[in-house]
């Protein structure tokens, strides 16, 4: 009966000494955690500019269709002059603001926050300023 406690109190003692993660196994998660983040990352930048050029494009959308109104119903006057390829800043969309179809941030081109929309009379649609 002695050497059977012995043997007991000997694994008990084991098992309590091995109770942490070895420098090893914590490098083999944080490598495998690496190379994971490093195959996501990419498709996550991709999807983000992809997104942001369809939320650019919806935009141009709904601007065209507010400068269509304006220049339609003219409230207070005001219009904006339509020529083709020219490049149409915020302030020059500034009207849609006074006649309180959107706001400033609203004018705002979601791919490059330094330029404007342009102006394409083929399709009649406002573009992203490339």
């Amino acid at each position: 009966m002695m050497t059977e406690n012995t043997n007991t109190i000997k694994n008990s003692t084991k098992r309590i000494m091995r109770r942490g993660f070895t420098l090893i196994e914590i490098l083999i998660v944080v490598v495998i955690l690496g190379v994971l983040a490093a195959l996501v990352i990419p498709g996550v930048v991709g999807a983000l500019g992809d997104a942001n050029t369809s939320a650019a494009s919806a935009r141009a959308s709904q601007i065209t269709t507010m400068v269509t109104r304006l220049n339609q119903f003219k409230p207070g006057g005001a219009t904006i002059a339509l020529t083709d390829a020219q490049a149409y800043s915020s302030t020059d969309l500034a009207p849609l603001v006074t006649a309180k179809y959107c706001t400033t941030d609203d004018l705002a081109n979601q791919i490059d926050a330094t330029k404007g929309w342009t102006w394409n009379a083929a399709t009649s649609k406002f573009i992203p300023t490339p």
